[in-house]
């Protein structure tokens, strides 16, 4: 470059120029003759790359996912170029140079960190499309890492702009911590809440939670690093701050969902003076209606009634039997005895499981009057008609 500058200033002299516009005039021409090469080469090899994965077809697929990082790249291409030839064009100005190696060291320092930016990204595109996943929050760890690469950027620029050593500025910084963890207070707590979400895998995208306080009930279509989105079930979308998540309590359903069933507890309310105590014509009655066999022997019609619908359970196909199957009573109370069922259908899809638990207590709303046993509801002090 020192070469051509000076055939451009004797040239430029010999034609008429004075030194000083020889000088700027070979500086400016060199300098473009830079520029231009840097564009065209960097045009050069983005069609070169286009071509490639067009030819390629297994590859094509991530050409669209590259365009990032690929312009991440050529920038940083195009500026390496610059900051190598460009200060030796300005040789006769020790100030232009120094100036111009200054800018474009900064500007370098900033492509580069975009670069590894892009390329996490990319790396995180490729993982999620490789194992399918939402059995990780890739963002928080790409935000954390992203973060790390741009503070330690900015202190390289600072550093080149002040002429200093990178420690020295740290050693600056180390005076202001107090004050940098007030005034960012909230900021530190969102980031180090969301590392341990991350950490102790307590959310994932897709997972259903809870969370009352925050009016939160759907799915999370987003975790971040200081807050998670939940899209609600009647399509809103909540916002909740990473912080929350580690101080106040939710359900996550994922558990349920990566289970064996989904649990069934729910009770029937039995007026208590509806209950009897079983004679031989009542035991026959509901033999002939084919509720209880005839060696089933038991105390009461709430007894008998107990043993059909555990009966009923353990032949309904949609009731897991790897899992507890059981008809219990809980503590009476003021609206009668509490019938419990404690199951586990086999789906864990929503609305199939409400549709089988409707079916199942659809089935004991009809069946209960038959053993001469009365649902208790509050309707002016009067219980609902017996049907036997």
């Amino acid at each position: 470059m020192i070469e051509l500058l000076s055939t451009f200033q004797q040239w430029l002299s010999e034609t008429g120029f004075n030194t000083f516009w020889a000088k700027v005039t070979a500086s400016s021409i060199c300098v473009s003759i830079v520029i231009l090469g840097a564009i065209l080469l960097c045009f050069t090899i983005s069609v070169a790359i286009r071509r490639f994965c067009i030819i390629r077809k297994e590859i094509r697929p991530y050409y669209q996912k590259t365009s990032n990082l690929r312009r991440s790249l050529l920038r940083l291409l195009f500026f390496w170029i610059l900051q190598a030839w460009i200060p030796s064009a300005l040789t006769w100005n020790d100030w232009a140079a120094a100036n111009a190696a200054k800018i474009l060291s900064v500007i370098m320092a900033a492509m580069t960190a975009s670069a590894i930016c892009a390329g996490i990204t990319f790396i995180m595109t490729l993982e999620k499309v490789r194992s399918n996943a939402k059995n990780m929050s890739y963002k928080v760890m790409v935000q954390i890492v992203k973060i790390i690469t741009w503070c330690t950027t900015c202190i390289i620029i600072i550093s080149i702009l002040m002429d200093k050593s990178p420690v020295f500025i740290l050693s600056g910084l180390g005076a202001l911590t107090a004050v940098l963890m007030l005034i960012f207070k909230d900021s530190i707590v969102g980031l180090v809440a969301g590392i341990q979400v991350a950490q102790n895998d307590m959310v994932r995208v897709g997972d259903w939670i809870t969370m009352p306080k925050f009016n939160a009930d759907g799915n999370v279509i987003d975790i971040a690093l200081t807050t998670v989105k939940v899209q609600n079930f009647d399509n809103t979308v909540t916002m909740i701050p990473s912080s929350a998540l580690i101080s106040d309590s939710f359900i996550n359903w994922r558990y349920m969902s990566d289970s064996k069933g989904r649990r069934i507890k729910r009770p029937v309310w039995i007026s208590a003076t509806s209950i009897r105590e079983m004679t031989a014509e009542l035991k026959k009655n509901f033999v002939e209606q084919n509720l209880i066999l005839e060696s089933d022997n038991h105390i009461s019609n709430l007894a008998a009634f107990e043993t059909w619908l555990q009966r009923m359970l353990e032949k309904n196909d949609d009731i897991t039997k790897e899992l507890t199957c059981m008809v219990r009573q809980t503590e009476p109370s003021d609206t009668g005895i509490p019938v419990e069922i404690y199951a586990f259908t086999k789906t864990r899809d929503w609305v199939k499981y409400e549709n089988i638990q409707t079916e199942i207590f659809d089935l004991i709303y009809v069946t209960a009057p038959k053993f001469g046993l009365q649902i208790y509801q509050r309707t002016g002090d009067k219980y609902l008609p017996n049907q036997l």
